[in-house]
């Protein structure tokens, strides 16, 4: 992977999305050659409905779902969000909550290229409108007229 990317991202993104994103608390980050993944911890636990709101209120973000889901044993929520990509930035955002309803960790995809951020944006919703009920989500029309 094209590590100017991830530097890009890890100067950018605390002021994206400063409570979401610390540079002192990136626990950890994983290369996978088309693409990376950074987990940060918060440093506060947020309830989702916040931090849905702050993705939601960057312009340079899209939220692709907020799901809640169910099991025998424990419930929670998912939510995923990503970049616009006329911004020319590439990454998408995942995180989940556990039964208290409140988020500690994010994940930070960040992607070599477009069609390779499409295809796991597209499995990523695929997969999570199969686990439970789905809050919102955006149609896959729209998640690829925004790649073309």
């Amino acid at each position: 992977m094209n590590h100017h990317q991830i530097d890009m991202f890890r100067a950018f993104g605390p002021t994206l999305l400063p409570r979401l994103i610390d540079a002192d608390h990136l626990e950890g980050m994983e290369d996978y050659g088309d693409y990376a993944i950074l987990t940060y911890t918060l440093a506060k636990p947020l309830p989702i409905k916040e931090v849905l709101d702050d993705m939601e209120d960057n312009m340079d973000l899209n939220v692709l779902y907020h799901i809640e889901t169910f099991s025998a044993t424990k419930r929670g929520e998912h939510c995923c969000a990503y970049s616009v990509p006329t911004s020319g930035r590439m990454y998408k955002l995942n995180a989940q909550t556990g039964s208290d309803r409140m988020l500690d960790t994010l994940y930070v995809y960040i992607f070599d290229s477009l069609e390779v951020m499409l295809e796991a944006l597209k499995a990523d919703l695929a997969q999570h409108l199969s686990r439970g009920i789905v809050i919102s989500k955006m149609e896959m029309s729209r998640l690829v007229a925004d790649f073309m």
